[in-house]
């Protein structure tokens, strides 16, 4: 006898960067046999890889767009978005909620719980008090917040990092039974030529080429990138660095490029719909960010053979095997000793293995293995 489809929303206030790139790859995968599926974001959030795959699934995804679903926190909006939330949960009444990011996760949560839905799922994609930029007040009250909804209002939340996970748990958010790991996958894709993206961007055929593809962001810690690009440039002008993205502190990294004149040998390119083809140019993936919950642009560059040079923080140290797929270095060394971190590793790119370093994706960040972790512990087979 064929099972009942089991009814599954989707809740994410935006869609861009690695959240699009996760929820479209698993609206794209997911066996459509076992459920009927609504997803509930703002439009105005997300990009046009997010608007193509929802008009690809038309048929498939039933799609709710709320224009008062916004990042920062607005009470008159936040009011609304949950009125609209728990009237549509109210109206399609799903066996699954599954919420992504902080600000779903608060809004979509309650929600469900007032609605008393059985099966409410979470994944933060970087908790919000693991941010920086957030003054001791904040990071406590979102503590807070976190413990309160994952102990009230969550059957499980999954983490995207192990260090991730300890985060969660070394701030008391719950037990440890109430968190599960899943990597985010990537699916198998068909690379370019690295010759056609150079000549495309104007890269010379024979610099060494760092990159990075990120949103510029505190995050992601651009300047660190900048400061350790300049250093080297001043050395030697056949190494180049490049970054592909967009970002609130683009005007100010632009400034800062100009200012150091380093122009000819670093490229900004702003965000890009096929920044994962464009990395395989590179010939050495560099990421000075603050941490990830996941480092997706940092796997998409091994899936491409590309080594990896990242910061030794959460997340990227599950993703780099140092002398396997690439080298970790301390973000609060020197500049210089950075610098040198980048020397040591255009050598070792001499004489590492780009079999290995492919290996090194398939043998854990797989699209297949995601998507059946996530299907089993919503309990449907």
């Amino acid at each position: 006898m064929k099972q009942n489809k089991q009814r599954l929303l989707l809740i994410n206030q935006s869609g861009r960067g690695g959240l699009r790139k996760h929820l479209c790859d698993l609206l794209r995968n997911i066996d459509y046999d076992l459920f009927e599926v609504w997803i509930a974001y703002n439009d105005a959030e997300v990009d046009d890889i997010f608007r193509e795959t929802i008009k690809e699934l038309t048929g498939k995804v039933n799609s709710i767009s709320i224009d008062t679903f916004v990042r920062e926190l607005d009470v008159i909006k936040d009011i609304k978005t949950y009125i609209q939330l728990s009237q549509l949960i109210k109206k399609i009444k799903p066996d699954i909620v599954h919420c992504h990011s902080s600000k779903a996760g608060v809004l979509g949560r309650i929600a469900s719980k007032r609605r008393k839905i059985d099966k409410i799922f979470y994944t933060p994609h970087w908790y919000s008090f693991l941010s920086k930029e957030f003054s001791d007040k904040k990071v406590s009250f979102f503590i807070s917040i976190e413990r309160f909804l994952s102990l009230h209002a969550t059957t499980k939340t999954f983490n995207t990092s192990y260090g991730e996970k300890e985060a969660a748990l070394m701030n008391k958010i719950d037990l440890e039974c109430k968190f599960k790991v899943i990597y985010n996958g990537l699916p198998e894709v068909k690379l370019p030529d690295k010759k056609d993206i150079r000549k495309e961007l104007g890269i010379p055929k024979e610099a060494f080429l760092f990159g990075n593809s990120a949103r510029i962001s505190h995050q992601k810690n651009p300047f660190l990138f900048i400061e350790i690009a300049n250093e080297v440039i001043k050395k030697n002008k056949s190494i180049h660095f490049l970054w592909i993205g967009d970002g609130p502190l683009m005007e100010e990294v632009k400034s800062k490029i100009h200012s150091l004149n380093i122009l000819d040998n670093f490229h900004l390119i702003g965000s890009r719909d096929d920044s994962e083809f464009l990395v395989r140019c590179f010939d050495g993936f560099l990421s000075t960010s603050n941490g990830e919950s996941f480092g997706y642009s940092a796997v998409e560059a091994l899936r491409a053979g590309v080594p990896v040079l990242l910061s030794d923080v959460m997340g990227h140290n599950e993703v780099c095997v140092p002398y396997i797929n690439g080298i970790l270095f301390d973000q609060k060394s020197s500049v210089s000793e950075i610098s040198n971190s980048v020397y040591n590793f255009i050598e070792w790119k001499k004489i590492s293995n780009e079999k290995e370093i492919i290996n090194s994706f398939n043998q854990r960040f797989s699209l297949d293995c995601m998507i059946e972790k996530i299907i089993t512990e919503y309990g449907v087979s």
